[in-house]
């Protein structure tokens, strides 16, 4: 029976992916940064809209950089944990959806704001 080559990548929310790369250990060997890239995409539907170099690949501490750079460079193997977060444009402010009450430049927060008695 032959053996999917797989890797698993957890994205930021902590879910768990695991996705398909080849069939072959000769394949795996192979196997780009730019491969992987275009693998996620098409697997996790966070990554939607997502341009491929904001999408940041972290394995055993290493920063999987380049699309020609080859997964077995950064020791990359069968069922290897691959972290995955997406970055920021210019280090922009935090999309909406990701703001957990995080304060502004004074401190304040919105949820503290919100929970202010109002003067009468």
């Amino acid at each position: 029976m032959a053996t999917i080559y797989q890797v698993r990548v957890i994205v930021e929310n902590g879910k768990r992916h695991t996705i398909d790369l080849c069939n072959t250990e000769e394949q795996m060997q192979r196997m780009t940064v730019g491969e992987l890239r275009k693998k996620i995409d098409e697997k996790i539907p966070q990554t939607a809209g997502c341009r491929e170099e904001d999408m940041i690949l972290i394995c055993k501490d290493k920063c999987l950089k380049g699309d020609s750079s080859l997964l077995s460079e950064y020791g990359i193997q069968h069922m290897s944990v691959i972290h995955m977060g997406i970055s920021l444009p210019d280090g922009g402010p935090l999309p909406p959806w990701t703001d957990y009450g995080l304060g502004d430049k004074e401190g304040d927060t919105r949820r503290s704001k919100e929970c202010l008695i109002p003067d009468v």
